[in-house]
């Protein structure tokens, strides 16, 4: 039985309207926009963009059909055998499940959809595109230099964002939403300094973390402070052409071009993306000692599974046969 609450007509600009039949027998409520607002807030922008796209795809293939459990099954299948990931659909069934509670439906994902997507994922464990390359802490040195020998605002700005982003392991989105007030103790004895991250994915309610970054890190920072003479505000800004400072925040696309483009000028090769700073500094954490759990707090993932993945070779090599038998690991 679906009990329909009524969201402002404002929601659609965000996700489109959901196609659950209606029962009778329930009262209908009102959702007041603060109440909506807040709803939508629960999930990060480029979460809803995602669930946006997913859910004008679902829309079309439901051709004014009602949703339902059964539906749900047959299109995750008729993706799945199109070639899309299990990672993508299981975003699919996210979309869906988040919309249909977001504008008042009883959740449409029903034991058939529940069974399709644990049999895509069990069959299609090796689909995909597979893990983006990382980029370790000696060749983000060799990207921050390379960026500096430019000499122009946009060289020093690049170079702040590498060094800051391979330091603090920074998500993209962490970094275009860095303000200049972020900046901590920037005067300490021994060079390093201190950034706030005051929202992560896995820090929705803000509670902030205090992260370290290191003395050539600071002083790449300063570096691009002091000619871009900027006090507050965004940190890292657009810079046009002619070297132009602007005076709008960088966003995650630009950040991700950044990031491709200064790899490729420092001559690494591999498949990059603006996650690839974080990956590879979770590589070379693993490669110098750390333990899983110390990248796991480093980079402020949720529990440790995620960066024993992401360095799974380096922790390999520092694993108790290389270490007891070969002598080896702890090697950067």
């Amino acid at each position: 039985m679906t009990t329909k609450i009524k969201a402002p007509t404002s929601q659609s600009r965000h996700l489109p309207a959901c196609r659950c039949s209606a029962q009778t027998g329930h009262t209908a409520q009102t959702l007041s926009m603060p109440a909506a607002e807040l709803a939508r807030a629960s999930l990060a922008p480029a979460t809803i963009r995602a669930y946006r796209s997913a859910l004008y795809a679902w829309d079309t293939f439901l051709n004014d059909r009602a949703e339902s459990d059964t539906l749900i099954a047959e299109y995750l299948t008729a993706r799945y055998e199109a070639g899309t990931s299990p990672a993508t659909c299981t975003q699919i069934v996210g979309a869906i499940r988040f919309r249909a509670k977001y504008q008042g439906y009883i959740d449409p994902i029903g034991p058939a959809a529940q069974r399709v997507l644990a049999g895509i994922r069990r069959r299609g464990r090796d689909r995909g595109r597979g893990q983006m390359d990382g980029l370790r802490w000696n060749e983000a040195d060799t990207m921050v230099r390379i960026a500096q020998c430019d000499q122009t605002l946009a060289g020093l700005r690049d170079a702040a964002i590498i060094a800051v982003m391979s330091d603090a392991l920074l998500r993209v989105s962490e970094c275009t939403a860095l303000n200049i007030e972020d900046l901590l103790q920037t005067d300490l004895p021994d060079g390093s300094a201190r950034i706030t991250v005051r929202h992560s994915k896995t820090d929705q309610e803000g509670r902030s973390s205090i992260l370290y970054i290191g003395p050539t890190t600071a002083t790449a920072v300063r570096a691009w402070l002091n000619a871009s003479q900027i006090d507050d505000g965004p940190l890292f800004r657009r810079v046009r052409r002619g070297d132009h400072l602007g005076n709008g925040r960088l966003t995650d696309r630009s950040i991700r071009n950044i990031v491709k483009q200064r790899a490729a000028a420092a001559g690494v090769s591999g498949r990059f993306s603006g996650h690839s700073l974080r990956i590879g500094s979770a590589q070379s954490l693993a490669t110098a000692g750390a333990s899983v759990v110390e990248m796991q707090i480093a980079g402020r993932w949720r529990d440790t599974s995620m960066p024993a993945h992401y360095a799974r070779a380096q922790l390999a090599g520092t694993g108790a046969v290389a270490r007891l038998r070969y002598g080896c690991g702890n090697k950067k």
